[in-house]
């Protein structure tokens, strides 16, 4: 009989709470804990009941739980992940950080084993970073855009999000943000040169999260882009259903290529609009799949 992967979620806004809700749905997964720091925050009173616990002690709650856990997804902060990587090290947990915090290995499961920064560990104390909405929407496209380029001297990952959708720690932490998604563009493409620009765009009604790549290359095979997308992209849509590519790859100048995907969400606790979330979420319960099929 398959053992489940028993798991706890900290953070309880939007982020933490869409990521309960899967992880219920998930057949792999059990919930075992959901942990904030406000006894009466709206993301505890919706756990309440379904699941074992529900703490308010941030993540000195878990110090008596943690032998019932396997691992922990932080949907906090950038700052805040790092204590909580501390205290998961020392109790032997792997960690999917849905912050920007740059701490961990970054991965995006489509990618694990396609390049040499993206592979899986194979002890219990891990930390993978699912880097940022704009890393992990960019990443399939970028990775067959550059397959098939040579000369690549500079990305740029131009992320459209709906204002409603950014809470307070997407707010905050816009620097770690740009750091974040420019570094693993760097990784993707081997390219010193990278910029990402983020839009919280206030259109009522919200708009569907949408990332436009431009590459300038010496040269771009189109056709082989295109051949590579087919082949990566139903494998992102088994794990983000809403992944959807909206403008084929093309070129803007006679050195620059171009494309965009657009991401809705799954619905699970956010609305259709709020892709930016759904993605990563959809990452993180991935990888943690992923990375447990490994140690198992």
């Amino acid at each position: 009989m398959r053992s489940l992967i028993r798991v706890a979620v900290i953070g309880t806004g939007n982020i933490g709470s869409d990521l309960c809700e899967r992880i219920l749905l998930h057949p792999d997964f059990e919930l075992v804990a959901f942990v904030g720091r406000r006894p009466n925050s709206p993301g505890l009173d919706r756990m309440r009941g379904r699941i074992r616990y529900t703490l308010s002690d941030g993540i000195d709650s878990l110090s008596s739980i943690w032998p019932e856990i396997d691992g922990l997804f932080d949907a906090t902060s950038a700052a805040s992940h790092r204590l909580h990587w501390i205290e998961a090290q020392r109790a032997g947990k792997f960690v999917v950080d849905l912050t920007p915090s740059n701490l961990g290995r970054p991965i995006v499961p489509v990618l694990v084993g396609k390049t040499p920064q993206m592979n899986l560990e194979t002890d219990f104390c891990a930390n993978y970073s699912m880097v940022t909405c704009g890393g992990q929407s960019s990443a399939p496209l970028l990775y067959s855009m550059a397959v098939h380029s040579s000369g690549i001297q500079e990305v740029e990952v131009s992320s459209s999000i709906a204002s409603r959708s950014a809470g307070p720690a997407t707010r905050d932490n816009i620097d770690e943000y740009i750091a974040a998604t420019e570094n693993v563009a760097r990784q993707i493409t081997g390219c010193s040169v990278a910029k990402s620009i983020l839009v919280l765009n206030p259109a009522e009604p919200p708009i569907m999260m949408r990332t436009t790549l431009h590459l300038r290359v010496n040269q771009i095979d189109l056709t082989g882009v295109s051949q590579e997308i087919r082949r990566v992209f139903p494998k992102v849509s088994e794990y983000v259903p809403g992944y959807e590519l909206v403008v084929e790859p093309h070129m803007v100048n006679p050195d620059v290529a171009s494309a965009t995907v657009k991401v809705a969400g799954a619905g699970y606790y956010l609305p259709e609009y709020s892709g930016n979330l759904d993605i990563i979420n959809a990452a993180a319960v991935e990888t943690a799949r992923l990375h447990f099929s490994q140690i198992r």
